[in-house]
């Protein structure tokens, strides 16, 4: 049972985010501040909370848990960020920033037409119920170990606590404290690995070389099978297809970037977002390394039992109440961020597109009503979908989302690097890809990693072979504008390169999309170095 002080720790916590989500949104005015804080965020903040939105309570929990079964080879998973990145910021990124738009699906029917609008937003929502409700599950798996309280009970409180502090603040509230989720996360990062050295009276690198001597760091497999898992071309190809639907194409993602001040904030947020999201990771890697040698190998039945045991049984009274904090840190800052572009999507996508006038805008009552509504929704996925998994929950989300990135990310892909592409065609190439996605993923035997290179694939050319063959109901010239080289030809033709000494340009090297690929390469020469 927690304590007392660890209680009020938590609570103390928890209550801290409502008050700031509250000061925060003392400004909001319209569901333009909700959604994009007028544009005006700085881009540290900005890019904090791009990185905690994909860390989350699994990375805390279920990345050191998956480490201490197979080592830091699950760190390849996610090797293939900044190379994402790299690609997001030369090509998708200058066009949507030049739009103005909120939602990035309001792109796609301005390039293809409303039919594939409908199956990127479908495909989005479906990603995104996926992954927040495996957020809220490890904070409340680990209440539950403390508190011996039913899942049925602590996932709802979970939940709408941040549903209260996204709701007083929107998206403002949403990167803000994301901020200070990530500080607190790191802390307890720092905490468990004192703890761990400590409890083993050995030096960080001694401990990290038994973990080597025991196979532990060994991130490379060069493997051509297609069942074999986290495999260096699996991580490349599949990984990489996976990292740009989420960075490029995904509104949870995009709308951080949206909110940014200018061009040079955009480019240093995704840069020092790609940093920071992997070496943290990293450290996930290392921790849960350290815990294998901490626990001399012991089996556990359930990865994601691992870091709770070692909470549970090793920490002293209040700085359980503190990495329990770091857990919910992490758990909220993806949860607010998602819900928040949840509803975004719900209401630019859906409500104002289909059911209201255009020229109306959506009151800010009724976004706050769909982001409680979409709430009440997690919980009950989370309770259906989670509960009794023994896998890692990062495995576990990875394989889940894995059908829908592809077909997602190449139907992107056909609006912004073709100009034939179309909205029947796309369309088709979509269902299609899901399909032969789906199949593939079930039979072929192959690790999960494959399944976005399959989907993205298959769609980009059963879609654009489609579009070859059917006719658009838009003029080309109408549309052309919205590809790279279209976007990249109107920028210079209407004299917008460069703002703030910064390029505007898609296909254009700076020192920042430099950065990013230096810091992709140097991922292979640490683990490399690690491991030979």
């Amino acid at each position: 049972m927690l304590s007392i002080l660890d209680t009020g720790i938590i609570i103390v916590y928890l209550i801290s985010m409502i008050v700031m989500g509250y000061t925060l949104g003392k400004g909001n005015k319209t569901s333009n501040d909700y959604f994009l804080a007028n544009r005006a965020m700085p881009w540290l903040p900005v890019g904090f909370s791009v990185a905690a939105t994909m860390i989350s309570a699994n990375g805390f929990v279920g990345g050191p848990g998956w480490a201490y079964q197979d080592g830091i080879r699950p760190y390849m998973v996610n090797i293939g960020v900044p190379l994402a990145i790299f690609f997001v910021m030369l090509t998708s990124m200058p066009i949507i920033y030049h739009l103005k738009i909120t939602s990035v699906y309001e792109y796609v029917e301005m390039r293809l037409g409303v039919k594939t609008r409908v199956l990127t937003v479908i495909g989005f929502l479906s990603n995104s119920i996926i992954q927040i409700s495996s957020m809220v599950f490890i904070p409340a798996l680990i209440l539950r170990t403390f508190t011996g309280w039913r899942l049925e009970v602590i996932v709802p409180v979970i939940v709408l606590v941040a549903i209260l502090y996204t709701l007083l603040g929107g998206i403002k509230a949403v990167i803000w404290t994301d901020l200070i989720q990530m500080l607190v996360l790191w802390g307890g990062l720092f905490i468990a690995m004192a703890i761990i050295l400590n409890g083993l009276e050995l030096g960080f690198m001694e401990t990290v070389q038994i973990g080597k001597e025991a196979g532990k760091l060994a991130a490379f497999d060069f493997s051509l099978k297609l069942s074999s898992a986290n495999t260096f071309w699996a991580t490349l190809i599949g990984g990489t297809f996976m990292w740009l639907r989420y960075f490029g194409f995904d509104q949870g993602q995009v709308q951080r970037m949206l909110t940014s001040k200018s061009m040079k904030g955009l480019k240093r947020s995704f840069l020092f977002s790609a940093v920071m999201m992997n070496v943290m990771y990293f450290t996930f890697m290392i921790l849960g390394v350290l815990l294998y040698v901490y626990f001399e190998g012991a089996t556990f039945s359930n990865a994601n039992e691992i870091m709770i045991t070692f909470i549970q049984n090793n920490l002293p009274v209040g700085l359980i109440g503190l990495l329990i904090a770091g857990v919910f840190a992490a758990a909220m800052s993806s949860i607010d961020s998602l819900l928040n572009s949840m509803t975004t999507v719900f209401v630019k996508d859906i409500y104002e597109r289909f059911f209201v006038k255009a020229e109306r805008e959506t009151t800010l009552k009724f976004s706050m009503t769909i982001s409680l509504l979409w709430g009440i929704c997690i919980i009950f996925v989370t309770l259906f979908s989670f509960s009794g998994t023994t896998r890692s929950v990062l495995d576990t989300v990875g394989s889940y989302i894995s059908y829908i990135s592809g077909p997602m990310c190449g139907a992107f892909i056909l609006a912004m690097a073709t100009k034939r592409a179309n909205d029947e065609g796309v369309t088709l190439g979509v269902v299609i890809g899901f399909a032969l996605t789906l199949y593939f993923g079930k039979t072929a035997g192959a690790n999960w990693l494959w399944n976005p290179a399959v989907g993205a694939g298959s769609t980009m050319l059963i879609g654009y072979l489609a579009s070859l063959v059917s006719k658009p109901k838009t003029e080309s010239a109408a549309t052309d504008q919205f590809t790279i080289l279209g976007m990249r030809e109107y920028l210079i033709r209407n004299n917008h390169s460069t703002e703030d000494g910064v390029s505007c340009l898609p296909l254009h090297m700076d020192r920042y999309t430099w950065l990013v690929l230096m810091f992709f390469m140097a991922q292979y020469v640490v683990l490399a170095a690690l491991q030979y």
